[in-house]
């Protein structure tokens, strides 16, 4: 590893340590992604990694999602026994997705889809069989007038959204309504899709409602005994996107939630992450060493002149990444959609902020709804070229 420290250590030591870290490289090369890290420790105490670009020195993917289960089904089926009727076809299955707007997974496994279109969260167990429905069209308790989302807490309840009546219902595992609560966020600004994260500690995350969507805001919940929300602070973070996010190469911004309360953030347009603790602190700054391609040329001037906008008012670089996610072992996940792979490619860092590698993908997967991250597995949403939805669990595998 290739360490700088802005302390001021004693020369000798400095290069001693360099003379080992050059001769372990030397020696090492099979290792080479575990040691090509620059750390700094800067006198406030963040300390900054700097991890070489691998993708200049390996042109395939250090590791591969694999499909290892798949959720639903085709709309159309036989028709019944004996249904001669044109067009006759059977009841749709609870394999059969209609508008899919979250997803989450328990701690045994079960997946737990929020469908829309049957305003019905289904469960399937971890080998994929159908276990049962919760909920249903209608205003009474356990009922939705506009499913928008779902996330599993982790005192075992099920965490629904309810978008049109601007309320959150508490399932158990077993389907039962434990609370209904009024969601006091801003009906002016919610989206018609909830994304909310949990960590270990038992604190709910989700962006602040009342702030314009290029803001970075975060509202951060405890989640009381009876599953009702209690706000308990709203975490600004440092920087904000423009004034208006409509035009795509403007950067926006990314931000998910370590398991142990810290929030992640970065934005679309660089390859630089920090963590900031429930303190406020930011503890680690890790970047990448990849340049952001510029927007500039021809390139520009036909976005300027397609949104009618000069085009100074443009962002200089382009927009290269998509999402920003931790998963349930503090590895943190981010998505480069304009990757050469098919299908965009991911980059794995793992909790130091050190890179681990791209990881391809087998299978094209939604950013609406939000991915699922576990323990080296990955759940979401993909369709076909008809647009039938699926659940995917996808599983890491180190290429050979």
């Amino acid at each position: 590893m290739r360490i700088r420290s802005s302390d001021r250590a004693p020369f000798s030591l400095v290069l001693a340590s360099w003379i080992v870290a050059l001769g372990f490289s030397a020696t090492c090369d099979a290792f080479e992604r575990d040691y090509d890290v620059w750390v700094d420790t800067l006198s406030t105490g963040m300390v900054r990694v700097y991890n070489r670009d691998l993708m200049r020195t390996r042109q395939e993917p250090d590791f591969v999602l694999v499909e290892e289960l798949r959720l639903g089904q085709a709309p159309f089926g036989d028709p019944p026994a004996g249904d001669k009727r044109p067009g006759a076809v059977t009841a749709p299955g609870p394999g059969v997705f209609g508008d899919i707007v979250g997803l989450a997974v328990d701690g045994s496994g079960r997946t737990y889809v929020a469908d829309r279109a049957s305003q019905e969260i289904r469960v399937f167990d971890s080998d994929g069989t159908f276990l049962r429905r919760l909920g249903r069209d209608g205003d009474g308790p356990g009922k939705f007038q506009e499913l928008g989302g779902v996330v599993w807490h982790r005192s075992g309840a099920l965490l629904a959204m309810d978008v049109g009546a601007r309320r959150i219902t508490a399932f158990n595992s077993l389907g039962e309504v434990l609370s209904t609560s009024v969601h006091n966020g801003s009906t002016r600004n919610m989206a018609s899709v909830w994304r909310a994260e949990t960590d270990t500690l038992g604190f709910l995350y989700e962006r602040d409602w009342d702030s314009p969507s290029w803001a970075r805001r975060v509202v951060r919940h405890r989640v009381l005994t009876d599953f009702t929300l209690a706000p308990v602070d709203t975490i600004d973070l440092p920087e904000r996107g423009p004034d208006f996010d409509s035009i795509p190469t403007n950067w926006r911004p990314l931000w998910s939630v370590d398991p142990d309360g810290s929030v992640w953030h970065g934005n679309t347009n660089r390859f630089l992450f920090f963590k900031v603790t429930h303190r406020r602190d930011t503890t680690l700054a890790v970047e990448l060493r990849r340049p952001t391609p510029l927007l500039e040329g021809r390139e520009r001037d036909s976005l300027a002149a397609a949104w009618d906008l000069p085009s100074s008012s443009l962002p200089r670089y382009k927009a290269v990444l998509r999402l920003l996610r931790v998963a349930g072992d503090g590895r943190v996940w981010v998505w480069n959609p304009y990757a050469r792979q098919r299908w965009g490619m991911w980059e794995m860092f793992d909790e130091r902020g050190h890179h681990l590698g791209q990881v391809g993908i087998t299978v094209a997967l939604a950013s609406t709804p939000s991915p699922v991250f576990g323990h080296g597995t990955i759940t979401g949403v993909t369709h076909d070229d008809s647009g039938d939805q699926y659940v995917v669990r996808l599983r890491v595998r180190e290429v050979d």
